[in-house]
């Protein structure tokens, strides 16, 4: 079965904002703003980066998860990360057999996702997806692929965890992938991508703090960022309520 980190989602207070943001800081073209996650209480914009997506999600509608989830952070934050398989039976039988709590699923066409309950994964929401063919991404809209950039890539993501070992297994076995230490850090590799688990920064919580992006215009988004005021000593953006380690 293989796995691949595929699309990104980061809560964010102002769709507006953080879609100009996003132009100005990160260089990224148009969003697709899909219809269908109204039902959720939400509006989105998703961005193409090469094959892998950057969504932000923002609430319209009172007492949404996302809602509570910027009220509990105090702002932008890490919303949810979700993986591709190319082995949809044997994931949902991993998840079974982990007794993992699907909170909300789809199949269409041959093109679905398994959304899992943070409490039973811990850190955040974690999405399992699968396409008809590997190259699909449904959700990144019918043309993503000519708004896409290009020479870059969301390469992985990094979880804080008071247990970043136990939170790491418990990744681990959804996932059916081994876990490993590398730089003060736990760590699973996918066949494109990687998920890590350290202890928390800054506030102390629990949650998808910091994603990689590759990127050949990674002089011009530091650039960018000193303009905004959102460059880190490390030379990473601090931005959406995550860190951005461009690699």
């Amino acid at each position: 079965m293989k796995l691949r980190l595929r699309q990104i989602a980061l809560a964010v207070t102002d769709l507006e904002v953080a879609t100009l943001q996003a132009s100005q800081i990160l260089g990224l073209g148009s969003a697709y703003q899909d219809p269908a996650i109204v039902r959720y209480g939400l509006r989105n914009a998703v961005y193409a980066i090469d094959n892998t997506f950057l969504e932000f999600v923002s609430p319209i509608t009172e007492n949404t998860t996302v809602g509570r989830l910027l009220a509990k952070q105090g702002g932008d934050c890490g919303y949810m990360v979700i993986l591709q398989t190319d082995g949809a039976d044997e994931a949902r039988a991993r998840i079974d057999a982990a007794g993992v709590r699907v909170a909300d699923q789809l199949d269409r066409n041959g093109a679905g996702f398994m959304h899992l309950h943070p409490k039973d994964v811990g850190g955040t929401l974690l999405s399992i997806d699968y396409m008809p063919r590997w190259p699909d991404w449904e959700w990144g809209g019918p043309d993503w692929q000519k708004s896409a950039t290009h020479d870059e890539a969301i390469t992985g993501i990094e979880m804080s965890a008071l247990d970043p070992q136990g939170m790491a297994g418990r990744w681990g076995e959804i996932l059916g992938r081994p876990m490993e230490h590398c730089d003060h850090a736990s760590r699973i590799g996918l066949d494109e991508g990687e998920l890590r688990f350290a202890a928390p920064a800054g506030n102390g919580s629990e949650g998808f703090q910091a994603f990689d992006l590759h990127s050949a215009r990674a002089a011009q988004l530091r650039e960018n960022a000193v303009r905004h005021g959102c460059l880190t000593s490390e030379g990473n953006i601090a931005l959406f309520g995550v860190t951005i380690r461009l690699v």
